[in-house]
C-alpha cells in the first residue's frame, strides 16, 4: 500500500448532509487548490490515467474506506455515507447491481438503479449562506444519482439534468467509461462549475482539455415546465419518495406496508404504463403531464423497426418526464390494496398482453415486485393464476391440506364471501357450490402451491369436478374482474383457520368413512314416526341417508361421497338416489318431514364425526325419535 496515501491531508472538510463522494471530492479539491485526480490519489481512491472510476460511487472496499477516512480525517460512517451503498437498504434496485463491475454507465441505468449523470438543484449548489458553503458551495447530493429523485422539495423545483451553456448532461463520461468527475486533471474550477468539455472540435493529442466552466449554481430565468398545481402534485410525490429513502421514516409515508417492495412496484408499474400507453393517460391530473409521458413512451412504442413493444428498462433523462411517469405509476398503485389496485391496473396489463404476450410475461419475470402487484396484473385462466411466483410458499400457514374441508363450510362462506356475493348478478345453488369448492381448492393452493387439479386430489375432490369449477367460475368472475374479491375472501378464511388451535383432520375422516355403511335398520329408525315418510321407512334406499351423513361428517359435497361415486350403481335407480339425496342435503328445504329427517341425520353425523376423531366404533346411535317428532313439527309450523 502506498504510504503517501495513508498520510492525512493538510486540510480537509466535513461532509455535508447527503453529499456524494464526487461532490465531496470537488469541494476538497477546490479548497486544496489541486486537481481531482491528485486529491483522489492521495485519499486512496482508485484512479486511471484519464479518470477516477465512477463505480466507486456505488461503494468502496473496507481498505479504501479506511484509507479515505484516514487521509480526509473522517469517520468510517461518514465515508460510507458518501456512496450509494448507504441507500441499498431502502432502494432495492441498487442491491441488484453486481459488485465489482466497472461499467456503472448506461448498463447500470437498467432497472432504474443509478443515473450515471448527476441531476442537480442550482439553489442547493449555491449553499445555505454559511461561511463554508459560501466559499465552497453546497452539496452535490448523493440522491441526485437515483432515477426516482427528480425534484428538490426544499426549493420547490424540478432538478436540472444538463448544463445551461453546453446543454450536455453532467455524466463524467470518458469514452466508454464513467468518471466521478469530468476532466479530472483540470484544477481551479469551483464545485458549482460545469466540468464538461467545452463545445468545439476535439482537443489535439496531449493538449489539455478546456472545460465549459458555466456556473451551475447561478440563478436562471426559464419558463416553468409545470403549472403550480402540477408542481404541487409532483412535489408531494417526491416528498413521499424521500421519506421512503430514509431509514425509519416509513411510518410517515402514505402507506406503511411492505417497504422493500414499494420501489420495485413503482418502477414496474411505470414500465407497464409506458408499454400500454396511452391507456394510462387518465391516471394523470393534466394534459401537460400526459404529454410528457407521451413524449417518453411514443419514441420507441411506435418505432417502425420494432415488431412488438420493447421494455424500456432505463428511466427518462428528463426530470419533467420522470416526474409525470412516476406520478402516474404512484396513482395506479395507490395504497396497494388488492381489489381497487386490480381495477386500476388490470386494463393496462390487459392492453400490454394484447399487444405482446411475451413482453407482458417478460415485464414481471425475475421481478422483486410484491405478490399483490403480481396478483393484480396476472392473467387468470379459469381461476388458476398463470404465474408460479404468485403461489404462496408452503408452510406460510399452520394448517395442513388434510385439515381443509373439501366443501367450504357454509358459516365461513356466509361470513367472508359477502363482498364478492354483492358483486355477482345472481347467486344460484350451483354457483354457490362451485364457489365453496373453489374456496377449499384455493386454501389448498395457499398451502402447497399446486394447481387446483392437483389440490383436488388431496381434498378428495374428483379432478373433473375441479376442472368444471374452474370453467364455471372463469365465466362468472374473469370478465367483471372479481378474482381479487374471491382471493381476499379466501385469505380471510385462511387467517381464521390458521388461528384455530384445534383443527379437524378431514383426510382421516374420509379414510375412516370410506367403507362406512348406513344399515337398513338404522335408516328405518331414522324415518320412524315422521308423517309423510312412511313409504321411505318401508321401502326407501338407505344410500340416501348414508350419502347425506357422509357429507356432513366430512364437510364435503354428497356428490363426492363413496355412496354416490361407487355404490349407487347397484341401486335400482341410481339417478333417483342422487336426486333424493339432494333433497335431504338441501338446507333450504321447507317440507316439514324433510326438515325433521335432516335434523336426525345431522345428529347421527355429529356422533359419527366424534367417533372418527376418537377412533371409536363407527356405528351411529339412533334414539327413539317418536317422542320428539310432534314437538319438532309444532316448532316448524310456528
Amino acid at each position: 500500500m502506498n504510504q503517501l496515501a495513508l498520510r492525512p491531508l493538510a486540510r480537509s472538510l466535513d461532509p455535508l448532509p447527503g453529499e456524494s463522494l464526487a461532490g465531496f471530492l470537488l469541494r476538497l479539491t477546490y479548497r486544496m487548490g489541486s486537481t481531482p485526480h491528485r486529491v483522489a490519489s492521495l485519499c486512496g481512491l482508485t484512479c486511471r490515467s484519464d479518470s477516477i472510476p465512477q463505480e466507486q460511487l456505488r461503494g468502496l472496499s473496507p481498505e479504501a474506506i479506511e484509507q479515505l477516512a484516514r487521509a480526509a480525517n473522517l469517520t468510517v460512517p461518514e465515508v460510507q455515507a458518501l456512496t450509494l451503498q448507504s441507500l441499498t437498504s431502502t432502494y432495492p434496485p441498487l442491491a441488484r447491481l453486481r459488485a465489482g463491475k466497472a461499467d456503472i454507465g448506461s448498463k447500470l441505468n437498467i432497472n432504474w438503479a443509478v443515473n450515471p449523470d448527476s441531476r442537480y438543484c442550482p439553489h442547493c449548489l449555491r449553499g445555505n449562506g454559511s461561511p463554508v458553503q459560501e466559499a465552497f458551495g453546497g452539496a452535490w447530493q448523493l440522491r441526485w444519482h437515483l432515477p426516482i429523485v427528480f425534484a428538490c422539495t426544499q426549493h420547490s423545483c424540478l432538478l436540472e439534468n444538463t448544463c445551461p451553456r453546453c446543454t450536455q448532461p453532467l455524466s463524467g463520461r470518458v469514452i466508454t467509461r464513467y468518471s466521478l468527475v469530468q476532466i479530472p486533471h483540470v484544477s481551479g474550477l469551483h464545485p458549482g462549475q460545469c466540468r464538461n468539455r467545452a463545445p468545439g472540435p476535439p482537443p489535439k493529442p496531449r493538449a489539455r482539455a478546456v472545460p465549459c466552466g458555466a456556473r451551475l449554481d447561478a440563478p436562471r430565468d426559464v419558463a416553468a415546465a409545470l403549472s403550480p398545481l402540477d408542481m404541487q402534485h409532483v412535489l408531494g410525490l417526491q416528498h413521499n419518495l424521500n421519506l421512503r429513502l430514509a431509514p425509519g421514516q416509513l411510518s410517515n409515508t402514505a402507506d406503511g406496508q411492505t417497504p422493500h417492495t414499494y420501489f420495485p412496484d413503482l418502477i414496474t408499474t411505470a414500465r407497464l404504463i409506458t408499454l400500454s400507453w396511452p391507456r394510462g393517460a387518465s391516471l394523470l391530473p393534466s394534459t401537460t403531464l400526459a404529454d410528457l409521458v407521451d413524449e417518453y413512451a411514443t419514441a420507441y412504442l411506435h418505432n417502425p423497426s420494432q415488431r412488438r413493444p420493447q421494455i424500456r428498462r432505463s428511466a427518462p433523462r428528463s426530470t419533467a418526464q420522470t416526474s409525470a411517469l412516476l406520478l402516474a405509476a404512484a396513482t395506479a398503485l395507490g395504497d396497494r390494496d388488492l381489489v381497487p389496485l386490480r381495477e386500476r391496473i388490470e386494463p393496462l396489463a390487459r392492453e400490454l398482453y394484447r399487444r405482446s404476450t411475451s413482453s407482458g410475461n417478460k415485464l414481471f419475470r425475475d421481478s422483486d415486485v410484491s405478490s399483490t402487484l403480481l396478483r393484480a396484473t396476472a392473467q387468470r385462466i379459469y381461476g388458476f393464476q398463470n404465474r408460479s411466483t404468485l403461489r404462496v410458499v408452503p408452510d406460510s400457514y399452520r394448517f395442513l391440506t388434510d385439515e381443509i374441508p373439501p366443501l367450504l363450510p357454509r358459516e365461513w362462506f356466509d361470513a367472508y364471501f359477502q363482498p364478492l356475493l354483492h358483486r355477482l348478478p345472481q347467486l344460484t345453488p350451483i354457483l354457490e357450490r362451485h364457489l365453496r369448492w373453489a374456496g377449499s381448492l384455493r386454501l389448498a393452493e395457499l398451502v402447497c402451491g399446486q394447481k387446483w387439479q392437483v389440490c383436488a386430489e388431496a381434498l378428495g375432490i374428483p379432478e373433473n369436478s375441479a376442472l368444471r369449477t374452474m370453467n364455471v367460475l372463469g365465466k362468472q368472475l374473469t370478465a367483471p374482474g372479481l378474482w381479487p374479491l374471491f382471493e381476499d375472501a379466501v385469505d380471510l378464511v385462511a387467517h381464521n383457520l390458521h388461528g384455530q388451535d384445534h383443527r379437524v383432520d378431514y383426510a382421516h375422516r374420509r379414510r375412516s368413512t370410506a367403507e362406512w355403511r348406513l344399515s337398513l335398520a338404522d335408516w328405518k329408525a331414522l324415518c320412524e314416526g315422521i308423517p309423510g315418510l312412511e313409504q321411505r321407512q318401508a321401502t326407501g334406499d338407505p344410500r340416501v341417508g348414508e350419502a347425506v351423513i357422509w357429507s356432513m361428517v366430512n364437510q364435503a359435497s354428497y356428490l363426492h361421497s363413496p355412496t354416490l361415486t361407487h355404490r349407487r350403481s347397484s341401486a335400482d335407480s341410481p339417478r333417483r338416489v342422487t336426486e333424493q339425496t339432494g333433497l335431504f342435503a338441501n338446507r333450504t328445504q321447507r317440507r316439514p318431514s324433510y326438515v325433521i329427517l335432516r335434523t336426525r341425520l345431522a345428529a347421527g353425523a355429529a356422533h359419527l364425526a366424534r367417533a372418527c376423531d376418537e377412533g371409536s366404533d363407527l356405528r351411529i346411535e339412533v334414539p327413539n325419535w317418536a317422542s320428539t317428532t310432534a314437538v319438532q313439527q309444532k316448532d316448524h309450523v310456528r
